[in-house]
């Protein structure tokens, strides 16, 4: 234990497994056998370690190539096209066709409820408000649609 260490562990055990000196020395001479190209010797630990200090000092330093980060997300695209945006058209449409479900089954009462509680005068502007909403959203959504086909189709 470090003697200006004023923590105790429990037990006074040290946190991990002690430093084997022999294991440090293997390891010591497996580095410096790999910077100065020497044979690690007949320790076969020492020439593993050798290996070890040869692999971190030969790895690439290279920069990234520089059409990186089209091709990331030109495969970020590629995998948005994939299960999800299946799953979540279905997810869509299985949305709808249960609201239009609850709609003819409760529809009728649920306006009823509605045009008593804010009036009919009310109740047809909130209508014709959430006709406009859902109206600009359809616009949207074709425009969005024509921009896709423009730029996947392109005019020769």
């Amino acid at each position: 234990m470090n003697t200006r260490d004023h923590h105790r562990f429990p037990g006074d055990a040290p946190p991990g497994p002690p430093l084997d000196p022999a294991e440090w020395e293997q390891q010591e001479r497996g580095r410096r056998a790999a910077t100065q190209s020497g044979d690690a010797g007949p320790d076969p630990v020492t020439r593993g370690y050798r290996q070890v200090a040869q692999a971190v000092r030969s790895r690439p330093r290279s920069a990234p190539p520089a059409d990186f980060a089209e091709t990331v997300a030109r495969e970020a695209a590629a995998r948005e096209a994939g299960i999800e945006r299946l799953l979540s058209r279905w997810l869509a449409v299985a949305l709808v066709l249960v609201l239009g479900a609850i709609s003819v089954r409760y529809g009728a009462s649920m306006w009823a409820t509605f045009q008593h509680a804010l009036g009919s005068e009310a109740s047809g502007w909130i209508l014709a408000g959430l006709g406009c909403a859902g109206l600009s959203w359809v616009c949207t959504r074709v425009h969005a649609f024509g921009e896709q086909v423009r730029h996947t189709h392109p005019a020769a």
